[in-house]
């Protein structure tokens, strides 16, 4: 957390760079138009759940197939291991949400 004096000084910094240097700051603030988009780690932690998700299904079917205690076990050894991925994404993004919250909004 910045003090008020730390606050003030970063507000000036901020005010004599928007005089200075108007090209910076029209940068910055457009650089949300060309940076990378940031979902496609999303994306890949989707793909791995739903991946988990399948191969436990098949698992599992093939353990009622093949009436083998075995593949049963593997099957939800699986399913319980996609089941603590999903549920360590849905705590990673609470975490994230709160985080975000807490933050004072900054000034560009």
């Amino acid at each position: 957390m910045l003090s008020q004096y730390e606050r003030r000084a970063l507000s000036d910094i901020e005010e004599h760079l928007r005089a200075s240097e108007p090209d910076l700051v029209h940068l910055l603030e457009c650089f949300h138009a060309w940076a990378p988009p940031r979902h496609r780690r999303r994306s890949l932690r989707r793909v791995v759940g739903l991946a988990g998700l399948a191969l436990g299904a098949f698992l599992l079917a093939v353990a009622f197939t093949v009436r083998s205690a075995d593949v049963l076990l593997l099957a939800v050894t699986v399913l319980l291991a996609d089941a603590a991925w999903w549920t360590l994404l849905a705590a990673i993004a609470l975490a994230r949400r709160r985080g975000l919250n807490s933050r004072e909004p900054q000034r560009w």
